[in-house]
């Protein structure tokens, strides 16, 4: 489908439900897009965003499917902590979604419009988000079309070595030392096992950030399940933890209040101290690689600060939970 063919098909799929979009849908035919996302008003007022996948890139596309499945389950089930499915169609060669347009904030924005200062009843209202939507039953059949399956994101030890050897080691080892990768390994293997850490698998976002959370009055709803997968429960407050590096005190807090949602507190901590460690590795590497195609000095002295700070944080995940909050 050209994308002059697709602009027809999505002006088709607007007009057939009596919409009208806020956006030009000619930014479909711009060749620099994943997604055209925009929202929408029907004749009665009502709002939603229509999404539609742009490019044909199979892996991509699989993951948008994957949104949209995961949407009309969440929609199915009345979950409120993300938007109302409406519509769509996950088999075309261009994926859509419509849903229930949610008149909020980024969290991006909120936390810049408010120096990232966030009352306490908000960061609880978040923990309780994360925590719920990680302990969702998840029907078999929707589970196939997710392709939810444990795999590498809750194998440790199968990460650890993904960072840590072949051309990933050589890498690493410029900012990190054998003895502390020796420290990382035993400590993965140590709680890798069920007698030691106790873990229960449960839905992660798989690329949480605030960027994906839309804070609407004292709600919060979670966008862009494209990355939907099975992983440890701390998993992702671990990623949002270490992506925000502004050592803002609402992620201690945040980090704080989901260990104490926990049925295992001191599992949970462990946990954490684990995934912010595997992350650090993870964003060590890809900074590393945005640090050498970089060639003006104030961006590469930005990124050498990140570096340092995944230094300092995974050095601190080594001795756990409680030496990671005193650092950030």
């Amino acid at each position: 489908m050209t994308r002059t063919t697709l602009l027809k098909h999505v002006r088709s799929i607007l007009a057939a439900r009596g919409l009208k979009p806020d956006a030009d849908v000619k930014e479909i035919l711009s060749h620099q897009r994943r997604f055209f996302r925009t929202r929408c008003v029907d004749a009665k007022g009502k709002q939603y965003t229509f999404k539609v996948y742009l490019l044909t890139v199979p892996t991509t596309r699989h993951d948008f499917q994957h949104e949209i499945a995961f949407y009309h389950f969440a929609g199915q089930a009345r979950l409120s902590q993300f938007p109302r499915w409406v519509a769509g169609d996950r088999n075309r060669t261009h994926p859509w979604i419509l849903y229930n347009y949610i008149d909020g904030d980024l969290f991006t924005s909120y936390l810049r419009r408010r120096r990232n200062h966030v009352p306490p009843r908000l960061i609880g209202s978040l923990a309780r988000v994360l925590v719920q939507y990680s302990q969702l039953q998840i029907p078999t059949a929707t589970r196939r079309l997710l392709h939810l399956n444990a795999h590498r994101a809750s194998d440790f030890t199968a990460r650890f070595r993904l960072y840590s050897r072949g051309k990933n080691g050589s890498i690493i080892r410029q900012y990190l030392t054998d003895a502390e990768l020796e420290a990382a390994a035993r400590i993965i293997a140590f709680h890798q096992t069920e007698k030691h850490t106790p873990r229960q698998l449960g839905i992660s976002h798989g690329d949480l950030s605030t960027n994906n959370l839309l804070l609407e009055g004292e709600r919060f709803a979670v966008l862009d399940w494209e990355h939907v997968q099975v992983a440890s429960p701390a998993y992702d407050v671990a990623e949002l933890w270490v992506k925000e590096f502004s050592r803002a005190p609402w992620r201690n807090k945040l980090a704080k209040r989901m260990v104490a949602l926990q049925p295992d507190p001191a599992a949970f901590a462990n946990l954490f101290a684990i995934e912010a460690l595997l992350f650090c590795l993870r964003d060590i590497l890809l900074h590393d690689r945005i640090l050498h195609r970089l060639h003006h000095r104030r961006s590469k002295a930005i990124i050498r600060r990140l570096l340092t700070y995944y230094v300092r944080t995974y050095r601190a995940s080594l001795r756990g939970f409680s030496t990671i909050m005193k650092t950030a």
